[in-house]
């Protein structure tokens, strides 16, 4: 029998924009990969450092996997980057990010990357460095989750 506090759970799970439908792809201790469908978007939730550039560029290879895998299956597929607890990387890996990862999601179709900022400023400038190698994909960065998935929201609109 419903009553009126599991209809509002069951509303606000059915009808919240915020609610998605999330499957994991890929997941260690730095990072998580992962489509959702509500967007929809690959997101990559990094946490802490990657424990040498291999695992900084297998991290980004999942991505890329995961990209290839379910471009088709939607009219536009974006990313998402959640980088609140990420920690920077090696010139080698933002090197590596510009010249290989980026041009492959632009060639792969992606053309808008919504990343959430770390409060660390050392963080947020290897980020900004990164988005440099940017040539076709939009890139914007946000202080939080909700308005990154906002954003893309209204680019699948587009």
């Amino acid at each position: 029998m419903l009553n009126y506090m599991s209809m509002g759970t069951l509303n606000s799970t059915l009808f919240n924009p915020e609610s998605s439908m999330i499957r994991p792809f890929y997941k260690d201790e730095y990072a998580t990969v992962e489509l959702d469908d509500s967007i929809p978007c690959i997101k990559l939730t990094l946490d802490g450092i990657p424990r040498y550039s291999e695992h900084y560029q297998f991290v980004q290879q999942k991505r890329l996997e995961l990209i290839r895998q379910e471009i088709g299956n939607y009219p536009k597929l974006h990313m998402l980057t959640d980088s609140r607890t990420a920690g920077p990387v090696l010139d080698e890996d933002i090197n590596y990010f510009k010249t290989q990862v980026m041009p492959q999601m632009e060639k792969i179709g992606i053309r808008y990357l919504a990343v959430v900022m770390p409060s660390s400023k050392f963080t947020r400038l290897s980020i900004k460095e990164m988005e440099e190698g940017a040539a076709v994909m939009k890139v914007r960065n946000f202080e939080s989750i909700r308005e990154a998935r906002s954003w893309l929201r209204k680019m699948t609109t587009l």
